[in-house]
C-alpha cells in the first residue's frame, strides 16, 4: 500500500466497524490516527537508514563514520570556502588511487583548503648533469634575458610557474621553506580571490537583457580609472577552470591561478597576435573569453564599441605622461595601476569594460553569490524564522521596481533610468508599505547635483540592492511570454556603483509602534550617508561605503533625533560611522571600518560616544568610542574608550594598551604579557617587567598587508604577523573581519592530509603566491 494513503490503518477496518465508529463520534479512528503518525515515523527513518548507505545522500552525523569505514581522518569543515567533510570522505578513495603523485597533492590542497593550488616537484627543477639517454628540455639551465615575460615567472606568484633550473638549496623544506632540493615538493596557494564582473556586448535593447558592464572613471589629468571608484586597483586574471572536472589531470598553470595579469605576459600575447603569429596560443587574451574587454564611446556614437584585442597597447601610465597612440580607436592599458590612456586626438565620452579586480573574502559591494545574507535581512525585516524565498521582500505583493541603465521602461512603468526616479516614486507610497528596488547593472551613476533623499515613513520596510530581476513566463500565456514579477530577483552578478549625498529620513511620529526600516545591499556607495528622524533601522549588508574622495574622512554619520535606530553593519567595508546621540544599538559583523583614514588619524573608525556597541569579528582602522562595549574576535588598530566599563565584555580581540574597555577574555596583548610574566623568576625586578611589557606590546600587534582600498589584500594580515593574532580568535582562526575565513584551520587541513598522501622520503613546503 501506498505510504501517501492518507488514514491507512483505518481504511483497513471492517466497513461495519467503521459505521459504529462514525455513530459514536469516532474515536477509534482518532486513535488510529495517532497510531499511524508513529507508524510513519518508523516507515521514514526506515527509508533514511537505506540513504545513510551512501555518502552522497546520507545524513551529517553519519559523515563520521563512513569515513571511519574507509580510514580517512577527519578535517576541519570551513563553510566560507566549501571544504566539507562529505566531500573528503567521498573522494578518499579516488585520492588513494593516485596516491604520492604531484596530481594528487594538486587537488588535495585544493580541495582541503579552497583555495587555487599548483603542486611543484622541486627536484625536476634542478640543475643537473643529463644522460644522453633521457634528454629533458625542461627547465633550461640558461635563462634566455630576451624573453622578458618568461624571466618575470621567477618571481611572479612566487615562482610557482618558474620555468629555469636552479642550483642546490640545502634548507628544510617543512620548516624553513627551503625549495630546490630532491626530497622537497612545494605547495602553492592563492588566498586573495577574483572577482569578475561582465557580460554581454552593447547593443539592442533586446540584446542586453543579461549585459552588465564596469563604468571606467575618468582621472583629471586624462586617463581613466578602471575601477569605478577612481582608484588604482590592479587588474586580476579571470581563472580557466582545470580539466577533469572533480578529479586533476594536468598540472596547474598561471592562467589557472588567481593571481594579478603580468604586464609581460599580456604585452607579449598582443604582439604575437599583431604580428599574426598563431603560436604560442593565447592563454589570457584568448578569442572567444579574454581576460579583459574595453568598449569606448567616442563622439557622436550612441553606444560603446568594442576595441579589438590587437588595438590594447601594454604600458605604465604614472600620473603625468601624454600618449602618442595613432588613432583611431587604440588604447594603452597599465594592469598594475588598472589605468587606460587615450590619445588626445580621440574624444572618448564613454568606457564600459568586462575585467576583474582582487579581493581577500567576500564582504563589501562585490558580484558574488549574495542570496543566503538576503534570506536573512529578509527573516530580520520580516520576523519569521523561514529559510526560504517566502513572504516579507519577496511576498508577490511587494512594491518592486527596477533601476537599469540598460534597458528601456516597456510600459509597465517598473524600470527606472536612475535611483533618483526610483527613489522619488518609493517616497509618494503610503506608509505600512514593504518595497523593493534592484539596481540591474554595474554602471556608475554620478548624481552629485542635490542630496538623494529616502524617506521611511511608519511601518515601511525598503530594500535598495544590486542583483537580477529576472523574466518569469507568464502562466497561461503563449510561449514566450515573459514578465517580471514582484517578489523574484537574485543577489548575484551585479555590483551597483552609485556617487552622491544619500539621506535617509524617518518620518514616523515619535511614539509609532514600528518606525520603518531601510536595507542596503551590494552596493558601491561613495560619498556621504546620513540617517535622521524616527528611524526604526538601517542596514548595511555586503555594501562598501566609501568617502567621496576616498582619501577624506567624511563617512556614515547618524543624527541626534533616532534615539530607536538600530545600526547594522555586516559584511561590509565602510568608511568612518560617527553616532550623535543615543540610539537602540550600533552592530557591525564581518566587516571593516575606517576606510580612508591614515595610520594614527585623529578622526575615529567608529564614533558613537551615547551608543551601545555590539562587534563581532570587525577590523578597525581607527579610534573607537563607545558608552558600553561587546566585542568578540575584534582589531582595534587604535585605541578603545568604552564610557560604562561595568557592563559588557572584550573576549579574543586585540585591545591597544592604551584602551580602556569592560572586563577583558583572552585578549592580546595583555594575555601575552600575563603568560611572559608568570614565567619571569620570583626575583625579577619592575625593570624586566616593563621591558617584557615592552616587547610583548612591539611584536604582538596587527600588521596588515594594505589599509587602502583597491588594493586587493585590504585588511588582510601578514604573514608575518604574530601567532597571537593569527590564530587567536574564539575558533582558532585570525582575529578581525576575516575570521570567516578560518585560514589556519585550512593550513591545519593541508599539512594533515599531506601527513599521508606524501610520498615516503619527500618534504613538503607550503608557499602563499599572494
Amino acid at each position: 500500500m501506498s505510504l501517501l494513503t492518507p488514514e491507512r490503518l483505518y481504511q483497513l477496518l471492517p466497513v461495519i466497524h467503521r459505521l459504529r465508529d462514525g455513530e459514536q463520534g469516532a474515536p477509534l479512528r482518532a486513535l488510529l490516527a495517532v497510531i499511524e503518525s508513529e507508524l510513519e515515523a518508523v516507515e521514514a527513518d526506515s527509508a533514511r537508514l537505506y540513504d545513510n548507505w551512501f555518502i552522497e545522500t546520507c545524513d551529517e552525523w553519519t559523515v563520521p563514520y563512513i569515513g571511519d569505514l574507509l580510514g580517512a581522518r577527519p578535517i576541519r569543515p570551513v563553510p566560507s570556502a566549501g571544504v566539507s567533510t562529505r566531500a573528503w570522505v567521498a573522494n578518499t578513495i579516488a585520492y588513494r588511487r593516485r596516491k604520492g603523485t604531484a596530481l594528487v597533492l594538486e587537488q588535495l590542497a585544493r580541495d582541503v583548503t579552497g583555495w587555487p593550488a599548483a603542486a611543484v616537484e622541486f627536484f625536476q627543477r634542478l640543475g643537473t648533469t643529463q644522460h644522453m639517454n633521457h634528454v629533458r628540455m625542461r627547465p633550461t639551465a640558461t635563462a634566455c634575458v630576451r624573453d622578458a615575460a618568461a624571466a618575470e615567472l621567477a618571481q611572479a606568484s612566487v615562482g610557482a610557474f618558474d620555468p629555469f633550473a636552479h642550483t642546490l638549496e640545502v634548507r628544510n623544506a617543512d620548516t624553513r621553506g627551503g625549495r630546490f632540493n630532491i626530497p622537497n615538493v612545494g605547495l602553492y596557494l592563492w588566498r586573495v580571490r577574483s572577482q569578475h564582473l561582465g557580460l554581454g556586448a552593447p547593443g539592442a535593447p533586446a540584446d542586453m537583457t543579461s549585459a552588465d558592464f564596469i563604468s571606467a572613471r575618468l582621472h583629471a589629468k586624462g586617463f581613466w580609472h578602471m575601477h569605478p571608484a577612481g582608484v588604482d586597483a590592479p587588474l586580476f586574471n579571470r581563472p580557466r577552470t582545470e580539466t577533469g572536472g572533480s578529479a586533476i589531470t594536468q598540472a596547474a598553470r598561471e592562467e589557472h591561478a588567481s593571481a594579478p595579469l603580468r604586464e609581460l605576459a599580456l604585452h607579449a600575447e598582443l604582439e604575437r597576435l599583431r604580428a599574426g603569429q598563431a603560436e604560442p596560443a593565447a592563454r589570457f587574451m584568448t578569442e572567444r573569453d579574454p581576460v579583459l574587454r574595453c568598449f569606448v564611446q567616442l563622439a557622436g556614437e550612441t553606444l560603446p564599441v568594442e576595441v579589438p584585442r590587437e588595438d590594447i597597447c601594454i604600458c605604465e601610465i604614472p600620473d603625468t605622461v601624454e600618449l602618442a597612440i595613432p588613432t583611431p580607436r587604440v588604447l594603452a592599458l597599465d594592469l598594475r595601476r588598472g589605468r587606460i590612456g587615450f590619445p588626445p586626438a580621440l574624444e572618448v565620452e564613454r568606457v564600459w569594460l568586462h575585467a576583474a579586480h582582487g579581493s581577500v573574502a567576500d564582504i563589501g559591494g562585490g558580484p558574488y553569490e549574495r542570496s543566503a545574507a538576503l534570506r536573512a535581512t529578509n527573516r530580520a525585516a520580516d520576523g519569521s524564522t523561514a529559510d526560504e524565498d517566502v513572504g516579507g521582500f519577496f511576498d508577490p505583493q511587494v512594491w518592486q521596481v527596477g533601476v537599469s541603465h540598460l534597458l528601456p521602461d516597456d510600459g509597465s512603468g517598473i524600470l527606472f533610468p536612475t535611483l533618483r526616479e526610483a527613489v522619488d516614486a518609493w517616497n509618494t507610497q503610503p506608509a505600512g508599505r514593504t518595497g523593493v528596488i534592484v539596481v540591474m547593472d554595474s554602471l556608475s551613476e554620478i548624481d552629485t547635483a542635490a542630496a538623494l533623499e529616502i524617506e521611511i515613513p511608519e511601518a515601511s520596510q525598503l530594500l535598495v540592492m544590486a542583483g537580477q530581476w529576472p523574466l518569469q513566463p507568464i502562466p497561461g500565456a503563449p510561449p514566450g511570454g515573459v514578465e517580471r514579477v514582484p517578489g523574484r530577483f537574485e543577489a548575484r552578478q551585479v555590483r551597483a556603483h552609485w556617487e552622491g549625498r544619500l539621506q535617509v529620513r524617518g518620518t514616523a511620529d515619535t511614539d509609532a509602534a514600528n518606525p520603518g526600516a531601510l536595507f542596503l545591499h551590494g552596493l558601491l556607495l561613495q560619498g556621504p550617508l546620513q540617517a535622521s528622524g524616527h528611524l526604526g533601522q538601517l542596514e548595511l549588508a555586503h555594501c562598501t561605503l566609501l568617502p567621496e574622495t576616498v582619501l577624506g574622512a567624511q563617512h556614515l554619520t547618524v543624527g541626534a533625533d533616532s534615539p530607536r535606530l538600530q545600526l547594522r553593519l555586516l559584511q561590509s567595508l565602510c568608511a568612518p560611522v560617527a553616532v550623535a546621540g543615543p540610539v537602540r544599538g550600533v552592530e557591525v559583523t564581518d566587516s571593516i571600518v575606517g576606510l580612508g583614514l591614515a595610520d594614527g588619524a585623529a578622526t575615529a573608525a567608529l564614533d558613537a560616544p551615547e551608543a551601545a556597541l555590539d562587534l563581532q569579528r570587525a577590523s578597525f582602522f581607527g579610534a573607537v568610542n563607545a558608552l558600553s562595549l561587546k566585542a568578540s574576535d575584534c582589531i582595534f588598530d587604535a585605541p578603545v574608550l568604552a564610557e560604562r566599563r561595568q557592563i559588557g565584555c572584550v573576549r579574543f580581540c586585540y585591545v591597544p594598551p592604551a584602551s580602556q574597555v569592560p572586563r577583558r577574555y583572552r585578549c592580546q596583548p595583555q594575555l601575552e604579557t600575563e603568560v611572559r610574566l608568570a614565567a619571569l623568576p620570583a626575583t625579577a625586578t619592575a625593570a624586566d617587567k616593563d621591558a617584557v611589557r615592552a616587547e610583548v606590546e612591539a611584536t604582538v600587534r596587527p600588521l596588515f598587508v594594505t589599509r587602502r582600498y583597491g588594493d586587493p589584500a585590504l585588511g588582510q594580515l601578514e604573514l608575518r604577523c604574530a601567532g597571537q593574532i593569527r590564530a587567536g580568535a574564539a575558533s582558532g582562526a585570525e582575529m578581525g573581519a576575516y575570521e570567516h575565513l578560518q585560514q589556519p584551520q585550512r593550513e591545519a587541513n593541508l599539512r594533515d592530509a599531506l601527513t599521508e598522501y606524501l610520498r615516503l622520503g619527500l618534504a613538503a613546503s607550503v608557499h602563499f603566491a599572494n
